[in-house]
């Protein structure tokens, strides 16, 4: 019988390329195998008869098939191609080269240098690759909150104070941002108090030549207008945080600037609110973070240094080697920001393992456009030190994209605590800062990131790389839905 009236398919066709011989025993299936590298054989092997799935099996989602298969037969073939090439073949493989549009856009995204590089960095990326309209709301935040100095005297302004040093870089970018959306409502332009800012506590005081401890220490300026040099008596609101806003002025943390939310209607009517928000979170924190260019001469500095970051992969006995850090991540990789520390208060810590096994099922399903290369990063040496022990696959070492995972991470100093505590241990408050924008920048070179929208910081590497990098990769989240659903504040 021929192996394709069994009802198998073409599959048993797994050696030479050729069908299962024919034979008259029906309890027997004959596959062709290969036993040697550039030799084939005919075997045999009992046939496994199953019945029919009952109608319950079928369509009740389970972790196992129904069907029983011995799935080793099906293993590619482990070859030496390089004994088998023709010359030919060895002049295109001499000639050959790989080309990256991603990864050209990596490198150029550590060089970019003031407003007018990143905006053009993000003009020329594909529309495909990025939330609706973002090319055009990066352009208008950027216009409305630039005015030319010698006009700022004649504009309204919401001016916002700092907050509270408790709150993590993430919470204080997220906060700005519905504040931009705020302001940007009520016709006026967000600035900072000079005085006492939002975010300052990142930062060391003398960051900037003019003593004004700001977050534009590192980032491109918010505004061409200051709370020092434009604030007249009747030109502005001062907001002492984001969660005290005025009862007049009062709106929901999830609005949305109306030109946007009416554009985004305009064109997607079913869009749900909530990745609105979503949305209008995302441009914000983009437009805030794009890094100046002595910050980024430093974090890129940093990413380049050998030392600083380090690498590890497991060898073919099971022994830990290092590794080369690649610069940018390679294509198909993986990010992973593990948030333990003090975030426990405020939902459930979830434990590395389990951002392994979501990483480990993707790539075993997206096998040819996966690589499992991995950079990690989080406030917990204990994760780091689990994952020196995770080198093979669990699913099968036949179906990954790689066997072994190579695990990237930043030798930075690390604490299972909150900022504030970090902060306070870390030394220089600007270097560090700028060392975590580098877990950032490392981690949004992967375009399959796995993360718990619970975190602040997990929102902010899905929301940067989607508007400077690449959205089209996968974001993976790993808590459970309680914790993230509306994507807190």
């Amino acid at each position: 019988m021929d192996p394709d009236d069994l009802g198998l398919g073409s599959d048993l066709a797994v050696g030479d390329g050729g069908k299962g011989q024919q034979g008259k025993d029906n309890n027997k299936i004959y596959v062709t195998v290969t036993v040697k590298e550039v030799e084939t054989k005919t075997v045999t092997q009992d046939r496994i008869v199953t019945g029919k799935p009952s109608e319950e099996v079928r369509t009740t989602a389970t972790a196992t098939s129904s069907i029983s298969r011995r799935f080793e037969r099906y293993a590619g073939l482990v070859e030496d191609y390089n004994q088998l090439l023709t010359p030919n073949d060895q002049k295109i493989l001499g000639e050959m080269q790989t080309k990256s549009s991603r990864q050209d856009r990596l490198r150029r995204m550590y060089d970019l240098n003031g407003a007018d590089e990143w905006l053009q960095f993000i003009k020329d990326q594909d529309d495909a690759a990025m939330p609706p309209f973002t090319k055009f709301a990066q352009e208008y935040i950027y216009n409305w909150q630039h005015p030319d100095p010698s006009d700022c005297k004649n504009r309204k302004f919401l001016v916002l104070h700092h907050n509270r040093d408790i709150n993590g870089l993430g919470t204080v970018v997220h906060g700005t941002g519905w504040v931009l959306g705020l302001a940007m409502r009520h016709g006026r332009i967000l600035i900072y108090d000079d005085e006492v800012s939002p975010g300052q506590n990142f930062l060391e005081p003398d960051c900037q030549a003019s003593g004004v401890r700001s977050l534009d220490c590192i980032f491109l300026p918010l505004s061409s207008c200051s709370s020092t040099h434009h604030l007249t008596e009747d030109n502005h609101l001062k907001l002492e945080s984001y969660w005290r806003i005025p009862l007049h002025i009062n709106m929901s943390a999830a609005a949305v600037p109306p030109l946007f939310g009416q554009m985004l209607k305009n064109n997607f009517p079913e869009m749900h609110p909530d990745a609105m928000k979503y949305w209008w979170r995302s441009q914000a924190a983009a437009y805030m973070m794009r890094m100046n260019r002595p910050a980024l001469e430093r974090l890129k500095a940093l990413r380049l240094d050998d030392v600083q970051n380090t690498a590890v992969t497991h060898s073919s006995t099971g022994e830990l080697v290092d590794a080369k850090v690649p610069f940018p991540l390679p294509d198909g990789s993986f990010s992973m920001h593990v948030r333990h520390g003090d975030k426990g208060i405020e939902m459930e810590l979830i434990p590395f393992r389990k951002y392994v096994d979501r990483a480990e099922e993707y790539a075993a399903m997206n096998m040819i456009m996966t690589k499992k290369t991995c950079f990690i990063s989080t406030e917990d040496i204990g994760v780091i030190e689990e994952a020196k022990q995770i080198g093979n696959a669990w699913i099968s070492p036949n179906t990954t994209s790689n066997p072994n995972w190579t695990w990237i991470w930043s030798n930075i100093p690390r604490i299972n605590g909150g900022p504030v505590e970090q902060l306070n241990k870390f030394g220089n408050r600007t270097d560090m800062t700028i060392k975590w924008m580098l877990q950032m920048f490392f981690a949004i070179e992967a375009p399959h990131i796995l993360g718990t929208r619970g975190s602040g910081w997990n929102r902010m590497i899905d929301e940067l790389r989607c508007i400077w990098v690449d959205c089209r990769g996968s974001y993976m989240e790993v808590g459970p839905f309680e914790d993230w659903v509306h994507y807190n504040f």
